[in-house]
C-alpha cells in the first residue's frame, strides 16, 4: 500500500511540475513588470474599472488570501463595489499558474469551463454590486512589487522564487491528498456518492469553507476524476474550494458590509454547484453523441 502510495505521488507530480515551473515562470514576468501603483490610483476612477480589475484578477498570481491586500486597496479606491468584487472572483481561481496547471493537467475542455464560467459570475456579480449604492473614497498607500532602485532581473527572480516556493508548497501538499485520496479510498465508494442528485451541492457546500490555496485543487481534482468522480463535480469542488475560505470571509468583514460578504459568499456556494451540474450536461451528452457517431 505505501509503494502504491509513492508510485502515485510520483506519477501525480511528474505530471504537474513541467506545467508549475511555466507557470510560475509566467507569474514571475507578471510580477515583475505590473505597476500597481498605476492601476490604483489611474484606472479606478474610470466607469469600467471593474473590467480591469477582473482582468487583474485574472493575472496577478494571488490566492483567496493572499488577494485581500490589494483587494482593500482596489475598495478604497473606488466608488462603487463592483471592481472589489470584480477582483476577488476572478483572483483565486484565474491566476495563471492555476490557468496552465489545469489545462496540463485536466485538460483543455475543464480548462475553458473554468475561464469562462469565472468570467460570468463575475459580471454578474459586479452587475448587482452597482445596486449596493455609492461608497465613499479612503485613500490608501499602495504597497507595488518593485522597490526603487531594483533591477528587472533581481525583481524577477526574487518573484519566481517567491511564487515557486509559496505556492510550491500547496502544491506538494495537494498532491499528497491526492495521492492519499486515489490510493485509500474506494472508488465505489466515490463512484456512489458521484451518482447522487444532491451531489454537487455537498461539494460545493463543503469546499466553500475550507482553505485551498490557488494551484493545490488541481492534482485533488484529478485524484477525485480517477476515483470515478464526474468533470463538472471535479469543477465544482475546484471553484468552491479556492473561490472563498473562512479565513477571506471573516477578513472581508473587516472592509467590505455584511450584506456584500453575504452575497459573496452565498454566491460562491450556489455558482459552483451551479456550473458543475452544467458542466456535466454538456460535457457528458457531447461525450454520448462522440460515442453515438463513431
Amino acid at each position: 500500500m505505501i509503494l502504491t502510495f509513492l508510485k502515485t505521488f510520483l506519477d501525480y507530480t511528474l505530471d504537474v511540475l513541467p506545467y508549475f515551473l511555466i507557470a510560475s515562470f509566467a507569474g514571475a514576468l507578471i510580477k515583475t513588470f505590473w505597476n500597481v501603483r498605476f492601476m490604483t490610483r489611474e484606472i479606478l476612477s474610470k466607469p469600467y474599472s471593474f473590467l480591469i480589475t477582473a482582468t487583474v484578477g485574472a493575472v496577478v498570481p494571488v490566492c483567496s488570501c493572499s488577494m485581500i491586500p490589494l483587494a482593500r486597496t482596489i475598495n478604497d479606491l473606488s466608488k462603487s463595489y463592483a471592481p472589489v468584487l470584480a477582483f476577488l472572483i476572478t483572483a483565486p481561481v484565474l491566476s495563471p499558474v492555476t490557468v496552465i496547471l489545469t489545462f496540463g493537467v485536466l485538460g483543455a475542455e475543464i480548462t475553458f469551463i473554468r475561464i469562462a464560467s469565472v468570467c460570468i459570475f463575475a459580471l454578474i456579480m459586479t452587475f448587482l454590486a452597482f445596486f449596493a449604492g455609492p461608497k465613499e473614497l479612503n485613500p490608501f498607500v499602495v504597497k507595488e512589487f518593485t522597490s526603487a532602485g531594483d533591477s528587472k532581473i533581481n525583481v524577477f527572480l526574487r518573484s519566481f522564487a517567491d511564487i515557486f516556493f509559496s505556492t510550491g508548497r500547496y502544491l506538494l501538499l495537494g498532491l499528497l491528498v491526492a495521492a492519499l485520496f486515489k490510493v485509500f479510498i474506494p472508488e465505489n465508494l466515490v463512484k456512489d456518492f458521484s451518482d447522487s442528485k444532491l451531489s454537487y451541492l455537498v461539494i460545493s457546500l463543503v469546499a466553500v469553507p475550507i482553505y485551498v490555496c490557488s494551484g493545490e485543487e488541481v492534482p485533488i481534482a484529478r485524484s477525485l476524476l480517477d476515483l470515478g468522480m464526474t468533470p463538472g463535480q471535479a469543477v465544482t469542488f475546484m471553484l468552491a474550494s479556492t473561490g472563498v475560505c473562512i479565513p477571506t470571509i471573516m477578513v472581508l468583514t473587516t472592509f467590505l458590509p455584511k450584506r456584500i460578504v453575504i452575497l459573496y459568499a452565498i454566491s460562491w456556494f450556489v455558482f459552483g454547484a451551479l456550473v458543475g451540474l452544467v458542466s456535466d450536461r454538456l460535457i457528458l451528452s457531447d461525450h454520448v453523441r462522440k460515442d453515438l457517431a463513431s
